[in-house]
């Protein structure tokens, strides 16, 4: 058995095993009760740590550029908090052994910069993943699968003393099972975003929009299957494009909302809904702005559909039971 306490971490990185601006850190722990706490400032810093069965705690904090953290965790009360400041970072937490309520992980990773990469991998267990990346061109992934009531939530905005709008950024977020909640905000131009949820009861939200000089060429997807889910999808200014599919046996709930002028105006919007399965479909789709194009399709029973369109060269298509 091979230990390393939160004390001993700490000393490792205080005590400048390495010279600033090229420290590596590396934790390894099996037991019970384990904590691993890393704090390294500068720049080229790797810290990496791997937990097993206990109640394991593991937080991870760099400061600079081109700094790598990653961690794994199995049972059972892990949390892993890796926070990284500057640019071309990358963060990785990987949590549980894929057995159902065999855990509570909690997940948090923050970044500041440009080119950032975030990764979350939880497998069973009461899960909770929060991605929060500042600047632009940053990629943020949370898979989750084994258990039920999963929480991810991801945000993407501009970095702080940096008031323009990030652009290119991308979010996924995966999680099989029901109850599950997923949640994207993205500020910026020529962000994407994407939710895919399986199973029952699943609620997914997009918002994406206006962040000081504006926003625009961003897409949104939302992708369910079985029934008693909602999506919901928010965009500000112009030139968005969303998507939501569901499918499974009804009563899934979709609405979608789309915004402009201005910024950057061309021929505009366009959303999509799909609703397949019988029961009672809820479908909803508002635009505003020029040249903006809205399709709802649904099938089974009992079919619902609200369109509103103001503006410009507006088309709007439904079909119902398809």
């Amino acid at each position: 058995m091979k230990k390393l306490s939160f004390l001993v971490a700490s000393m490792m990185v205080a005590g400048g095993a390495f010279a600033q601006g090229s420290n590596v850190q590396s934790s390894t722990q099996s037991g019970t009760a384990n904590q691993v706490s890393v704090n390294q400032t500068g720049s080229g810093n790797t810290a990496t740590g791997a937990q097993r069965d206990g109640y394991n705690k593991l937080y991870q904090t760099q400061s600079g550029s081109g700094n790598v953290a990653t961690a794994d965790q199995r049972d059972t009360y892990q949390e892993a908090y890796q926070t990284q400041s500057g640019s071309l970072n990358e963060a990785s937490v990987k949590q549980g052994d894929n057995i159902p309520l065999d855990g509570n992980s909690k997940a948090y990773q923050t970044q500041s910069g440009s080119r950032n990469k975030a990764a979350a991998t939880q497998l069973s267990g009461s899960n909770l993943s929060v991605q929060t990346q500042e600047g632009t061109r940053n990629e943020a992934t949370v898979f989750q699968s084994g258990s039920e009531g999963n929480k991810a939530y991801q945000t993407q905005v501009a970095a702080p003393g940096y008031p323009g709008s990030p652009d290119r950024n991308k979010a996924s977020i995966s999680q099989v099972g029901a109850r599950n909640t997923a949640s994207q905000l993205q500020r910026g131009i020529e962000n994407e975003a994407s939710i895919m949820q399986t199973s029952a009861d699943n609620s997914a939200s997009q918002s994406q929009g206006a962040n000081n000089s504006g926003s625009y060429r961003a897409k949104a997807s939302i992708m369910q299957s079985s029934a008693g889910n909602v999506a919901t999808q928010n965009q500000r200014r112009d030139y968005h494009t969303a998507t939501i599919e569901q499918s499974g046996t009804g009563n899934n709930r979709a609405y979608q909302d789309q915004d402009a002028p201005s910024d950057f105006l061309t021929p505009g919007n366009t959303a999509y809904i799909s609703q397949n399965g019988g029961g009672s479909h809820m479908a909803s789709q508002t635009q505003f702005g020029s040249g903006n194009q809205a399709t709802t399709l649904q099938g089974g029973v009992g079919n619902m559909s609200t369109v509103s369109q103001t503006g410009n060269n507006n088309i709007s298509s439904v079909s119902q039971n398809r």
